[in-house]
């Protein structure tokens, strides 16, 4: 097991209720230190933009800056981050340093990236309505089963022969390549749209994802919502064509060698699939 350690950059908006809000992670390990902040706090109405973004660039500066011996701690050290926690003050503070162990095969970008979607980034939900489309009953297992938690990874690029292809959806490495993606139809016609626009490139790219499963067995997933009635203020004209274009992208993505996810049992599929490889939730990762 690789040992790290972690502390959480917390901001507290009201003193008297001491309720902090996690805005960053710092991750210290394998030689390395280096920390993710949320792009995002600052439009928050209890979060002083000012405030948080003051912070923000002094943490970046003291992580990512050039080291000064003479002031401060090396910054690989234990001590560094207790250096940090030492120089907060007002509504910003740190959690004190926290151990983490995980398995030898994940790397430090991808630990400090879960680390931030479980502790910072703000939780994805699902509503009664959402679950009953298939994206977002996968988006619900995903949720219950603790899968971002266990190594499904959230929005990072496919590769091949370390080359990028497209960022996915969600996406596993565990004996087996899965990519998944979606077009989720219950939500804005801006996210819609952009999902749908987005499929050209995956198709394009989707024969060399699968042709690098000679080495690693790979398959990909595209769930998709049925496209039944107009969004508000759309013409049925502009709903029939948005409509036909994803129901192109549908097929070509079958023709290519993909896999269609259409239903809710579909989905439900798809998840236990998901389940069954990835590793089950470390005991640390239950204590956080």
């Amino acid at each position: 097991m690789q040992n790290y350690l972690y502390t959480l950059v917390r901001y507290v908006p009201d003193f008297e209720r001491m309720e902090p809000i996690n805005v960053g992670v710092i991750l210290q390990g394998m030689g390395r230190l280096d920390a993710c902040l949320s792009r995002h706090a600052a439009k928050r109405k209890d979060i002083d933009t000012q405030v948080f973004q003051q912070w923000r660039k002094f943490f970046l500066d003291e992580i990512r800056g050039d080291a000064t011996p003479l002031f401060q701690p090396e910054k690989t050290s234990p001590q560094f981050l207790t250096y940090l926690q030492q120089l907060c003050e007002g509504a910003v503070l740190l959690s004190r340093p926290l151990a983490l162990e995980v398995a030898p095969s994940r790397g430090f970008d991808d630990v400090l990236r879960d680390l931030y979607n479980r502790l910072v980034a703000p939780p994805e939900t699902t509503s009664p309505a959402a679950a009953r489309r298939p994206t977002g009953r996968f988006r619900q297992l995903t949720e219950a089963r603790h899968f971002l938690r266990r190594g499904l990874k959230k929005h990072a690029h496919v590769m091949s022969n370390e080359r990028p292809l497209w960022m996915a959806y969600r996406q596993l490495a565990n004996r087996q390549h899965i990519a998944i993606d979606k077009v989720e139809v219950d939500r804005e016609i801006g996210a819609t749209a952009n999902e749908i626009e987005r499929m050209p490139l995956i198709i394009d790219r989707l024969p060399e994802f699968l042709r690098a499963g000679r080495e690693l067995p790979t398959s990909y997933y595209l769930v998709a919502d049925e496209l039944k009635q107009p969004f508000s203020d759309q013409s049925q004209a502009e709903f029939q064509a948005m409509r036909d274009e994803l129901e192109a992208a549908v097929e070509k993505v079958k023709n290519s060698g993909g896999r269609i996810v259409r239903s809710l049992s579909e989905a439900e599929r798809l998840a236990d699939e998901v389940d069954h490889a990835l590793p089950e939730l470390e005991a640390s990762a239950t204590q956080d």
